[in-house]
């Protein structure tokens, strides 16, 4: 089972979350920082999960800068946030992140993660085959 951490600071309705990731099969946790996320991404997790209102400078996004790019990766970082079109690949990369999830699909969270961790591992495959394998399975 994959796992997913989803940083619970305020931002998120966590438990929506937490059940939507669980509903489409990952093992769900909260975490309450982006530190303790990227323990939780160095030892198996395959998703990291946080809120944010999805302007560049926002401090939920500024320990991200800090993740080695070994460790991105092995994870899909995705952001939930208002005024943010799901899938807006520019808006994902201008932030740092793999994938922006509006607020209002919440609801479609696990499909979506589930969809961005398999893109991910092909991309991956040829640079890192050992990220590319701790994205699978």
């Amino acid at each position: 089972m994959k796992r997913a951490v989803v940083v619970a600071d305020g931002r998120l309705q966590v438990e929506a979350v937490l059940g939507a990731l669980a509903a489409a099969g990952f093992e769900a946790v909260a975490s309450a920082s982006l530190v303790e996320a990227r323990s939780q991404v160095e030892s198996g997790a395959v998703a990291v999960v946080l809120g944010s209102s999805g302007e560049e400078g926002d401090p939920a996004l500024s320990g991200l800068a800090g993740m080695p790019a070994a460790t991105r990766r092995c994870c899909v970082v995705v952001v939930v946030g208002p005024g943010l079109a799901t899938g807006d690949g520019m808006r994902a990369f201008s932030l740092g992140v793999d994938l922006v999830v509006a607020v209002a699909d919440t609801a479609r969270l696990g499909e979506l993660v589930g969809a961005a961790v398999a893109s991910k591992r092909t991309l991956v495959a040829p640079l890192d085959p050992v990220a590319s394998a701790k994205l699978g399975g």
